[in-house]
């Protein structure tokens, strides 16, 4: 439980969109941190630097740094995309982000209570995005890690033996 732990730990400063996330994968990223470490620690981190991020969100700044992170994360699920759907949902994530970097200005310009409030409004559009993202960067991580066990052992199903 520690390694996974420590990943839920990490999932709860990102906050409850991510945390929720983490627990709906929680089965194959235990699966995922016996049979390929490796693989675990790219999710952790990504994780991580999601969370480190949103607990350094507070403003503009914080904001735009959260909004980097997304669109690398948009980049690599654009250019592993297996299917024209999921090019197609993070070519729609990337214009999201690019609409909120765009919108993310104009905060400076509002009155202290307007600006607050739309802050709000930009930091939930941005839980939602790093959620939806990082659960198809995890979905995508899994699947692709299914299909190297299935070269691995072309006569086993989920990469076993039986041995």
């Amino acid at each position: 439980m520690g390694k996974i732990g420590g990943l839920v730990k990490v999932a709860t400063v990102a906050g409850p969109a991510i945390l929720k996330v983490v627990k709906l994968y929680g089965p194959q990223l235990r699966t995922i941190m016996k049979e390929n470490p490796e693989l675990f620690s790219q999710i952790k981190g990504r994780i991580g630097k999601i969370a480190g991020s949103k607990s350094k969100s507070g403003g503009i700044k914080g904001n735009h740094e959260r909004l980097t992170i997304l669109r690398e994360q948009t980049t690599y699920l654009y250019a592993s995309a297996n299917t024209p759907n999921m090019a197609d949902k993070a070519r729609q994530w990337r214009s999201e982000i690019e609409q909120l970097e765009k919108a993310l200005p104009l905060l400076d310009i509002m009155g202290e209570n307007a600006k607050k409030e739309e802050l709000k409004k930009v930091q939930a559009r941005i839980d939602r995005l790093s959620a939806d993202i990082l659960a198809a960067t995890i979905d995508d991580d899994i699947e692709d890690a299914e299909v190297v066990d299935e070269r691995q052992y072309p006569n086993s199903r989920n990469g076993k033996t039986g041995y």
